[in-house]
């Protein structure tokens, strides 16, 4: 009875307001939560997804964090592949049977006559491009022109992600913040007779946290098998879904050094030898564009082929009379489509694209000469075919005027200032120290003093050293003479920045103060820190502008620093009624920057949409894929 009094009282309590017991601190945040918008200072909007600014990667936080990730991954990844564990908890080797309608009770209904599939990679970073994607994905019907032509688009049936679904690292939060919450928003209230399903292989920034957070969302039971409005159903990283008319589509995983593990290869193989018949063609989805990279690393004597990809389109597909037709991946976010240039018989030539435009930060597509490619079969098999870049996007030209934005480095990465501040700070501080804070009537002089402080302080001269050093590491390269002779460029600068900064402030210090040593030294050095914030951040920015564009190196910082949020893009495809694929490059050229919420003359499911122009387009002409006879 006492027991029953005391639960008695905790309701009421807890009718009443928050247990006196619990602190203040707590009491006071339950009860603004009760009273939402009530309070004015609350700095949250309760119930309303976060809208995230684009990732900052040159912040010196996130640079760290991000650093010692992908360090613990490369280190721990290697030998511990979760691919692996998924393959011993699948007992069989399934397949997810597109083809045919859904029928009652579990049953395979009637075959489908055409199937619409979207294909997003790279998403997951600020809200406005990510939820740009979301929301034209959302859209029962999406109308887009190629300039010739207007097309009329419906939802699709297959939400595909090809990799990197959130940034900057996975974890079950950044999830929640990058992905989910504006998929969901975008989904809306929408009305399906049935929900569209959802598949996703992960990029390298989901293994960060070991695929964990990938696995919980994407390949387990947890959460009722739900993702925004869509279903989930792999078990795997890797998947095989078997489409209409004879085609197919495959996810692969390539973990963190773009391998196909044995399991995996084995599953695939599988899959050929039992489900597929022969005169079928597939469309394969991978993390990385390997023809590019293999492109990139083979022209600067690297190492990175292509022979994983070759043995599984001919080992294991071709084979049993499976092609390839299409391939598909991310990883760099822009827009390039290559063609296959010759073919020996009737067939379709092979498309080979990349289309990383899901959401992240712009990718440069002046950086590399890409226009022929020619597929590294291995040493046992030469060269293989050729394929030429048919569209890349956005322009060269748009590329080359968008790098120029670096010159804005400082004011596009305010944080990342600390950096060169904070080492020009200690430079002149150890130089000073070294010098009995000498006061130059020039700067021969202080040229002088400054090499007669490295003579007699050789703690000092290692300090430099290893500075120069920490300069050639930062040079992406493979070449040891440009390693060197940029990396002894770009610390030059800083050098000679740091000399002229440094004496300068030690000069206005002098000239303002006098000899008030401590004085003067406070203001020489909020003087140099000042100006190494400034100038320092400014010498980084026109040094990945000259890389870029002078050298083709450091595309990826050269553009992660922009954070351009425009020139996005994803893939909607067709399988028709006459069997042919038609892929449709849909893209959004400049995504909204404000957002409302939905009003009731909004003919949208989503709960958020743009307040400013919102216009979708092609990106080229539909790309089409005849049906052959199986």
């Amino acid at each position: 009875m006492a027991q029953v009094r005391e639960d008695r009282s905790e309701q009421a309590s807890r009718e009443n307001g928050p247990p006196p017991e619990l602190p203040i601190a707590r009491r006071l945040a339950n009860q603004f939560e009760r009273a939402e918008g009530v309070f004015p200072l609350l700095w949250r909007p309760f119930g309303k997804p976060q809208r995230l600014p684009m990732v900052g990667w040159f912040d010196p936080g996130q640079l760290l964090q991000t650093g010692l990730k992908t360090l613990f991954s490369l280190m721990v990844g290697e030998r511990s592949d979760r691919r692996i564990i998924q393959a011993l908890v699948a007992s069989r080797q399934d397949f997810y049977d597109y083809s045919r309608t859904p029928g009652a009770d579990g049953q395979d209904g009637a075959a489908r006559d055409d199937l619409w599939i979207d294909y997003v990679c790279d998403t997951g970073d600020g809200w406005n491009p990510t939820y740009s994607i979301a929301y034209a994905l959302a859209q029962p019907h999406l109308g887009v022109s190629d300039g010739a032509r207007s097309h009329v688009l419906p939802r699709a049936d297959l939400l595909v992600f090809g990799g990197d679904l959130v940034y900057p690292a996975a974890s079950r939060e950044e999830y929640q913040r990058r992905l989910i919450q504006p998929y969901e928003t975008a989904f809306g209230d929408a009305r399906c007779e049935r929900a569209p399903d959802v598949f996703a292989i992960p990029g390298n920034h989901d293994w960060y946290d070991g695929l964990s957070a990938f696995s919980r969302l994407f390949c387990s039971d947890v959460g009722g098998r739900r993702f925004a409005g869509w279903s989930t159903r792999q078990t795997r990283s890797y998947f095989a879904l078997k489409l209409p008319h004879g085609w197919w589509l495959l996810g692969s995983d390539g973990q963190l050094q773009s391998d196909i593990d044995t399991p995996q290869i084995e599953y695939f193989r599988d899959i050929a030898r039992n489900h597929m018949r022969p005169g079928e063609r597939a469309i394969l989805c991978l993390s990385l564009p390997v023809w590019i990279y293999a492109h990139k690393y083979r022209k600067h004597g690297g190492v990175f082929d292509e022979t994983d990809l070759v043995y599984l389109s001919e080992e294991v597909f071709a084979r049993h009379g499976i092609s390839l037709q299409v391939y598909l991946s991310g990883d760099l976010h822009h827009y390039r489509r290559h063609e296959e240039l010759v073919t020996t018989d009737e067939r379709p030539p092979v498309q080979k694209i990349t289309a990383g435009g899901g959401g992240a930060f712009l990718h440069p597509t002046h950086d590399e000469d890409v226009a022929e490619l020619v597929e590294d079969a291995g040493h046992a098999h030469g060269s293989g075919r050729r394929f030429a870049l048919k569209k890349g996007y956005p322009s060269l030209r748009t590329s080359w005027w968008l790098s120029w934005g670096n010159l804005l480095f400082p004011w596009r990465n305010p944080r990342f200032g600390i950096v060169p501040a904070l080492l020009y700070l200690l430079t002149a501080w150890l130089v000073g120290a070294a010098t009995d804070y000498a006061q130059p009537r020039g700067p021969v002089e202080a040229l002088r003093i400054t090499m007669d402080a490295f003579a007699r302080n050789p703690g000092l001269a290692l300090w430099v050293i290893g500075v120069v050093a920490l300069f050639v590491v930062f040079t992406d390269t493979h070449s040891r003479l440009y390693r060197w002779f940029a990396g002894l460029a770009h610390a030059a600068a800083h050098w000679l920045a740091i000399f002229y900064i440094g004496w300068g402030a030690r000069f206005v210090g002098a000239w303002l103060l006098g000899e008030h040593d401590l004085a003067q030294t406070l203001v020489s050095g909020g003087l140099v820190f000042g100006g190494g914030w400034v100038v320092g951040s400014f010498i980084m920015g026109v040094y990945l502008l000259i890389s870029l564009n002078v050298f083709g190196r450091h595309s990826e910082e050269a553009f992660s620093s922009l954070k351009v949020q425009d020139h996005k893009h994803f893939l909607r495809l067709r399988i028709g009624r006459d069997g042919a694929l038609t892929i449709y490059p849909v893209s959004i050229d400049r995504v909204p920057r404000r957002w409302r919420d939905r009003a009731a003359g909004d003919h949208t499911p989503s709960f958020v949409v743009p307040d400013e122009p919102f216009t979708p387009a092609l990106i080229e002409p539909p790309v089409v894929i005849p049906a052959v006879r199986v």
